[in-house]
């Protein structure tokens, strides 16, 4: 809906919008919002893959048209469609934290937790999961996940540290992963 928005906004394509503004601007080289043609072009792209117990293998996710996120995305230009790599998420990230890409009074509303109608705080900014850790201080996050891809980033925003986990096989021990990563912050 964002992407829509945005277009709406400006009265141009989403797509274009993002090289212009994000991904030329910080040399995010290999970071972009494909057609299935152009990902099929990347030579190192890396596509989801599911565990089949039955087979004992990793089959891709794009082989059961269940689990194709290409069929329900569709034509959709924002989230679920921009791919990318951890060095280039980086470079997205310390961006973040100067007002190259957004202003800091802008980005700490996002990083707010936002009040709701009954009083309540939730535990969710604008786009961004919040927490707060005796130890690692200020934690800002965003998960993300398509049929065979599991993602997160976690900005430890006291620290200045920043995990980035892409993975392309929906992996169980995702989680422990990213607790085995944080001990090294």
């Amino acid at each position: 809906m964002l992407a829509s928005v945005a277009e709406k906004a400006s009265g141009k394509d989403f797509i274009a919008l993002c090289r212009k503004w994000i991904f030329q601007p910080l040399k995010m080289k290999n970071t972009g919002i494909r057609s299935l043609q152009e990902k099929a072009a990347v030579k190192n792209f890396a596509i989801g893959h599911f565990y089949v117990k039955e087979r004992e293998q990793y089959i891709r996710a794009d082989s059961f048209p269940s689990s194709d996120y290409t069929i329900w995305l569709g034509n959709r230009k924002g989230p679920g469609r921009i791919s990318s790599t951890a060095t280039d998420l980086l470079k997205w990230d310390q961006a973040l934290y100067t007002n190259r890409l957004i202003k800091q009074t802008t980005l700490q509303e996002a990083f707010t937790p936002m009040k709701l109608n009954d009083g309540s705080s939730s535990d969710y900014g604008f786009g961004w999961r919040l927490k707060t850790d005796s130890l690692l201080g200020k934690i800002v996050y965003h998960t993300g996940d398509n049929p065979g891809y599991k993602t997160q980033i976690i900005r430890y925003i006291d620290k200045n540290k920043t995990i980035i986990l892409l993975n392309n096989n929906a992996h169980a021990g995702f989680g422990a992963i990213i607790k085995g990563a944080e001990t090294y912050l």
